[in-house]
């Protein structure tokens, strides 16, 4: 019977991968904290992203503290969907004579608004704590991290990085950038007393990744005068494995607390099999993983009527390989991003305000993991908005079944740092990247 649970859970696990995989496939996220979602499901978005220490509903508390999920009646099923809209720009500019005497003649300059590419991201979670019991089970699909650009190439010389690469221009040409990751977590909690609750969560993954032009890769110079970066220019896909172990403490109806901890998610290397302009096949090869995060928060219910949550976030980029390092290596490959590490701080208000009827609204503050200085080298992943305001309804249909909506704006924000080369920051140069989202998220739940 065990041994049958355990293919049940690893068939169940490879199914949703599967349907993962086919319904994400074109889908470019767009992240908040860092290039996690600030929040997720309806409810939690609505919160700032808090629901570590007030277990509000499934998703949320599968996302953030597994430990949550016995606080749970009973069966709950969470359905949601996401439609994610960013706006984002990149500028840069080059003064005369920057490159050398003459190159340019004359100083460049200009703006570039990347394609607007509306993202959907569906979403599911479910609960099962059977009645008197101390244990209980959960499962859930979850798009949690990504970001992405799509600038077209420049070829009027007016925003001189998006030119053509050398010697046709100064710039990368055409950037997009693509990259999503989906976690499956599954786990149990259990009540170790009527106030301690702990549990854990096992988190199979799945990444993607497209990258044009590729400068993680050694640059090539067959077919042209100049070395240039060819283009991973597909979606690559990697598995990945990661743990969250979590706790809640209830003091009493008024107060609790909770802490949990997400190792790493470990991944495989992203692989890409591109020609150069002879015809020559090259292997390209990325490893990107996911940061360990701590997450601390409070929930507190100065009334029946009133929930208020709030959760502090630590992402550890500065030990995580993709972004652990930055610049070239001695192939004029870039090493990484070079992000550093970051605390976001989210929190909100859940006010029953009629017979079935709550408001919510939160507000979630990330702290910047792209430092200026690098500004060019993240160019395709201009993970920088910091404010973000939300506001959400939760409204009961009947006794079992619940819809949920949440909205929020991530404030635009900008970062501006020189362009780079082997040698170092170029005088005479920028690059200035700027960002603001808006998301609209609308889920279904019944508890039964």
């Amino acid at each position: 019977m065990k041994s049958m649970k355990i293919r049940w859970s690893q068939s169940l696990t490879s199914l949703l991968l599967t349907i993962s995989l086919i319904i994400l496939w074109p889908v470019a996220l767009r992240a908040t904290d860092g290039h996690f979602l600030h929040g997720a499901g309806p409810v939690n978005e609505a919160m700032g992203g808090a629901d570590t220490g007030l277990c509000l509903d499934a998703t949320g508390s599968i996302a953030w503290n597994p430990a949550c999920t016995v606080r749970i009646a009973g069966r709950r099923i969470e359905i949601h969907g996401t439609l994610f809209a960013p706006w984002r720009s990149l500028s840069s500019t080059v003064e005369a004579n920057a490159f050398g005497s003459g190159m340019p003649a004359g100083t460049l300059s200009g703006t570039t608004v990347s394609h607007r590419d509306l993202s959907f991201m569906p979403g599911l979670s479910y609960v099962y704590h059977p009645q008197g019991s101390k244990n209980a089970y959960h499962l859930a699909m979850l798009a949690i991290s990504g970001f992405g650009v799509n600038y077209d190439q420049n070829t009027n010389f007016s925003n001189p990085i998006l030119t053509p690469q050398a010697p046709n221009g100064f710039g990368f040409g055409r950037i997009r950038s693509n990259y999503m990751l989906l976690e499956v977590p599954f786990g149990m909690s259990r009540l170790v007393t009527e106030k301690l609750a702990v549990g854990f969560s096992v988190a199979p993954s799945l990444s993607m990744l497209q990258v044009i032009p590729a400068p993680f890769s050694v640059p090539v110079t067959a077919g042209s005068s100049m070395p240039y970066y060819l283009s991973a220019g597909n979606n690559a896909p990697a598995l990945g494995f990661g743990m969250s172990v979590g706790m809640q403490y209830q003091a009493n109806q008024k107060f609790g607390f909770g802490v949990s901890y997400h190792t790493p998610v470990w991944f495989q290397n992203f692989n890409w099999y591109r020609k150069d302009l002879t015809g020559v096949s090259h292997k390209l090869t990325f490893k990107m993983d996911l940061p360990q995060i701590i997450s601390m928060g409070v929930g507190i219910s100065p009334s029946p009527k009133t929930k208020i949550g709030i959760d502090a976030r630590w992402f550890n980029y500065a030990n995580t390989a993709g972004f652990d390092s930055v610049g070239y290596n001695q192939y004029g490959a870039v090493t990484g991003f070079g992000w550093t590490n970051i605390w976001a701080i989210g929190g909100g208000i859940q006010q029953l305000v009629a017979r079935g009827t709550k408001l919510i609204v939160g507000y979630n503050f990330s702290q910047n993991p792209v430092p200026a200085k690098y500004s060019f080298f993240n160019s395709p992943a201009p993970a920088i908005v910091q404010n973000h305001l939300s506001g959400g309804l939760r409204q009961q249909l009947n006794k079992t079944w619940e819809v949920d909506i949440a909205y929020y704006h991530a404030f635009q924000n900008s970062i501006t740092g020189p362009w780079i080369s082997g040698a170092g920051p170029i005088p005479g140069t920028s690059v200035t990247s700027k960002m603001s989202e808006n998301s609209l998220t609308i889920g279904v739940a019944r508890s039964f």
